[in-house]
């Protein structure tokens, strides 16, 4: 597993962690002024297009283990939260992420009612590494078609576009010398095809790039 992908996976875990050891502690008293903080940093994240990731699972677990954990009412956000992970990182992030918060709930199981959250996080957790992965097979596919726009492109550009360029030429510069009836109707054919191939590379070019761009 790279070292970036440990890294991510130790800070969502400490996201989560220490909400956790502050909804045992004495220091909720303090908890509407974090909550405030930890949605300013949020938005901050948001409007300056840097990633969200950790503020958004610290302030989403914190409402959640100081609202009663697994009997949270607001225990769906971590529904919406993994699935956010999952769209943003590996699969194995997700799952090994997930594995963190189960563990973290269990410790506030304490009812049959309780056990309920604990086990559709369970259910979920599968489900949102498929998602995860699904889209990451997606970005990859658009990477590999981006390339080959890119590859398509240049050979349009500097070879075929070049050699038809030249076809064109050298037909021009044919008929404009002292040929027979059939070599001046043949090279006439030579250069309109080679014109019409031309312009029909054009079309298909921008047909690619637009359909790529959509």
């Amino acid at each position: 597993m790279p070292k970036s992908q440990l890294k991510t996976i130790f800070l969502l875990s400490l996201a989560s962690l220490l909400p956790f050891l502050f909804s045992l502690s004495p220091l909720t008293y303090f908890t509407p002024q974090l909550i405030a903080l930890l949605s300013l940093a949020t938005i901050i994240c948001l409007f300056q297009k840097i990633n969200f990731i950790l503020p958004s699972t610290f302030l989403i677990t914190l409402l959640i283990f100081t609202t009663n954990g697994l009997s949270s009412p607001i225990f769906f956000l971590i529904y919406f939260l993994l699935f956010i992970i999952a769209f943003q990182n590996p699969p194995s992030t997700t799952l090994s992420f997930s594995l963190v918060l189960i563990i973290l709930f269990s410790q506030s199981l304490d009812s049959l009612n309780s056990l309920l959250p604990l086990l559709s996080l369970l259910l979920i957790t599968p489900l949102a590494w498929f998602i995860g992965h699904q889209y990451l097979d997606n970005k990859k596919l658009n990477q590999d078609l981006a390339v080959s726009e890119t590859d398509i492109l240049l050979w349009h550009s500097l070879k075929f576009k070049t050699g038809i360029n030249v076809i064109i030429d050298l037909a021009s510069q044919l008929l404009s010398t002292p040929l027979t009836y059939t070599q001046k109707e043949n090279t006439k054919n030579i250069k309109t095809s080679a014109q019409n191939l031309k312009n029909s590379s054009k079309k298909l070019t921008q047909t690619i790039d637009r359909q790529t761009d959509d």
